[in-house]
């Protein structure tokens, strides 16, 4: 696995903003952001495992930050 490439993807991915939702405003699936990205065909099978757990992180981190957001505006 080269670790500059999936270093790259990762930032790639960050700039793009917040990650994608659907039409009710979840953020996509693991699996549907692999497509989203175009990932699914370009990666070996470790890589795609490696991004896998990257993309859960970020899916998580931003939920939490949303949920923070949320209880600032409750009393």
């Amino acid at each position: 696995m080269n670790v500059y490439k999936m270093r790259n993807i990762i930032e790639w991915i960050r700039a793009q903003g917040k990650l994608p939702t659907d039409a009710y405003g979840q953020v996509l699936s693991v699996d549907d952001l692999m497509g989203w990205f175009g990932l699914n065909g370009c990666l070996t099978g470790g890589e795609q495992l490696y991004i896998r757990r990257e993309l859960e992180a970020m899916i998580e981190a931003e939920l939490a930050l949303e949920e923070m957001k949320l209880s600032e505006l409750l009393p």
